[in-house]
């Protein structure tokens, strides 16, 4: 605008319009220099009267925002406008003392005799401020209780996550955020809720952010808790900012989700060019994420326990399922072992049987593993050295698993012994191989390692009492698994292997081996990037006392002479049992339940051992009924038969089995008449 356009104004008309003006005024002059100041603006910036005269409009000014403000004045002198300028900019004025306050200015240019000189009014609104302030930080209070409520009262946690993740984006004015976070069983990172957000930029941010460590140094070295934009360099974090900035957002700040053991996720707040993230803002984004991360703590401890309870359910349903089938089979077997005897003669149906006797022997094995998941299945633990237990393993597993797969093995001999079945922890082992060798079709690397960790109370990763551990951990560079796959992995049965390379049962064994052995098993698996399982269990106790090791089956057979009572509620059971002993010459008594078995004994006063199954129906059971007989007969030798026990039985059988030999189901002729030989013998 030419300076004819500007409006007129001679000395004396601006001075009494200074004089009555509510607010600071300043007139200066197209070099910045202060050529007329009101009373208010004197006292506002801390001057006497006439000093103001004279400086230039940076002296009022911070030093920081100086050149900034220069620039903006010489601006503005260039093409001065008619209408005011700065109406509702919030700006720093700086007095004399150096004292910092916020002021709101409006600006127009005059003409006088003098030139053309801008007229500035200034309001100081630190109290405008601090009430904007107080009210703002009201309604932030009031919107951080909804979302606590939300957080701790929700029956509904994901419901619950987005409405705090909405409440907290409309109460800071920003237009987007988003949730990025990871499963409780592994896996990278997935937008968990958003708002504001396109689809495309939702994949932008996961593509970006979706593979971050989320440790500690994710966020930064000086241990802040809040990144922003402006703090964003280089790395990953740095090109996310580059990525968001094209699409319209140029303000980002990232919050860690922390949970109890291992971050949840990332809270990402998005700003567009009108919104900043000051302190106020940033803090609220702080108590945001604590409110997340408690929703989704509980949220992920909830699921964990539903996990838990289903893999429990499972285990109870498969153990009873074993008891019957174990039943079914020594039925088999012992009809089988029968025929046997009866066709010696005739090689072509011998054939056939040994067939049949091979695929009991099969489901037998497959009875075993749905025990070792259900935690029904007897271990016998000892002390297991580390070291040349993973050494042998190793070597084992370079010759079957070929050049294609490397084989690293890390177990210093320092680790302490594992107090496990060696048999059941070697099997688990093996499985584990065995599954990360599928996950590698074209090779890769298995490293399996040892070592110890101690702890000091429960609230640990793997939820396991204080003590001593040693942690086996089984890593491969395999295809890794999907989130859906990766929930239901220690599920009996559960694969995704074609037909017939695979039967699901290898992980669920190893899960029910680490449970009953006193451990745990953690897995983390993420689609292309692997698969690493933690096997803890318990280290040695030096106190403590271990199991007597297992009767051995390849004892002599010898007929005997003595009297036995067979207690078995199922008829097809009892039978094979009364054959088998029958045929080596003992003299067999037969009773269907615990009162008949009584009963027996105090009318046969010679008989001489008690052979009974554990579970006997209604009534009482086999270990219950082997005291009793105890009782009525302190000489009577007794062995026990179970091929399962229930959850109340596990206990008690465990001490049965320091009082009496128990003998496994489906169990095999030679095995039948070598214990009830050893029990006799034992006296």
């Amino acid at each position: 605008m030419s300076a004819a356009g500007l409006p007129a104004a001679d000395p004396g008309m601006l001075r009494l319009w200074f004089d009555i003006a509510p607010d600071a005024m300043l007139a200066a002059d197209a070099r910045g220099r202060i050529v007329l100041a009101n009373a208010h603006a004197e006292r506002m910036f801390g001057y006497a009267h006439a000093e103001l005269e004279g400086l230039t409009l940076e002296a009022l000014v911070p030093e920081p925002l100086r050149r900034v403000h220069r620039a903006h004045r010489r601006g503005y002198t260039a093409q001065p406008r008619r209408r005011p300028m700065g109406i509702g900019q919030e700006l720093l004025g700086m007095r004399r003392d150096g004292q910092t306050f916020p002021v709101e200015i409006g600006l127009a240019p005059v003409r006088t005799d003098a030139g053309i000189v801008t007229l500035a009014s200034i309001r100081d609104i630190s109290d405008t401020r601090r009430v904007r302030q107080e009210v703002t930080r009201t309604h932030r209070d009031n919107v951080a209780a909804s979302m606590s409520r939300l957080a701790l009262e929700s029956p509904d946690h994901e419901l619950a996550i987005r409405r705090i993740l909405e409440l907290a984006t409309t109460a800071l004015g920003l237009p987007a955020a988003a949730i990025l976070s990871s499963s409780w069983h592994g896996g990278g990172l997935h937008v968990r809720a958003s708002t504001g957000l396109s689809g495309d930029t939702a994949r932008r941010l996961v593509s970006i952010l979706g593979t971050a460590d989320l440790d500690r140094s994710t966020f930064d070295a000086e241990k802040r808790h809040v990144i922003t934009s402006a703090m964003l360099r280089d790395g990953p974090l740095a090109t996310a900012r580059e990525g968001l900035v094209g699409a319209g957002f140029p303000g980002l700040a990232m919050v860690p989700l922390s949970g109890q053991h291992e971050p949840l996720g990332i809270l990402v707040a998005l700003a567009d060019a009108s919104t900043s993230f000051d302190q106020d803002r940033l803090n609220f984004l702080q108590t945001t994420a604590t409110l997340l991360a408690s929703a989704m703590q509980r949220s992920r401890t909830e699921e964990q326990l539903a996990h838990v309870q289903r893999l429990e359910a499972v285990g109870q349903l498969t153990g009873g399922v074993a008891h019957d089938f174990n039943n079914l089979l020594t039925v088999i077997s012992g009809n089988l072992q029968l025929l046997e005897a009866e066709l010696s003669d005739q090689p072509q149906a011998l054939e056939i049987i040994d067939s049949a006797l091979r695929a009991v022997d099969r489901g037998s094995d497959l009875t075993r593993r749905l025990l070792a998941f259900a935690r029904r299945q007897p271990l016998q633990p000892r002390a297991v050295v580390p070291k040349p237990l993973l050494d042998e393993l190793g070597h084992m597993l370079r010759r079957t698993l070929g050049e294609t797969i490397l084989i690293e093995i890390d177990c210093a001999a320092a680790i302490p012994d594992v107090y496990a079945d060696p048999n059941e922890l070697d099997t688990a082992l093996i499985n584990l191989a065995l599954n990360a060798r599928d996950a590698m079709p074209r090779g890769g690397r298995l490293a399996i390692s040892a070592r110890e960790t101690a702890l000091d109370d429960a609230d640990n990763p793997w939820k396991l009492p204080p003590g001593r551990y040693v942690v086996l951990t089984i890593g491969d560079t395999g295809t890794g698994m999907a989130p859906d796959v990766l929930a239901r992995a220690f599920e009996p049965f559960y694969t995704t292997k074609e037909s017939g390379k695979g039967s699901g049962l290898g992980l669920s064994m190893a899960y029910g081996f680490a449970i009953q052995s006193g451990g745990s098993i953690r897995l983390d698996s993420r689609l292309g990037y692997g698969t690493h399982v933690e096997l803890v269990l318990p280290a040695v106790d030096p106190g403590a006392v271990t199991d007597k090791a297992a009767p051995t089956a390849a004892e002599v057979q010898t007929p005997g002479h003595e009297t036995i009572l067979v207690v078995e509620d199922e008829a097809d059971v009892r039978t094979i049992a009364t054959r088998f002993l029958g045929a080596v010459g003992y003299h067999v008594l037969a009773a269907a339940n615990a009162r008949e078995a009584l009963d027996q004994l105090a009318a046969n006063p010679d008989v001489d051992l008690l052979f009974s199954d554990v579970v006997l129906g209604s009534g009482m059971d086999g270990i219950e009924l082997a005291h009793a007989a105890r009782r009525l007969r302190p000489e009577i030798a007794v062995l026990l038969a179970s091929g399962y026990q229930g959850p109340g039985d596990r206990r008690r059988e465990g001490d049965a089995a320091i009082a009496f030999e128990l003998l496994r189901k489906p169990y095999r002729r030679e095995q039948l008449i070598n214990a009830i030989r050893r029990v006799l013998d034992d006296g």
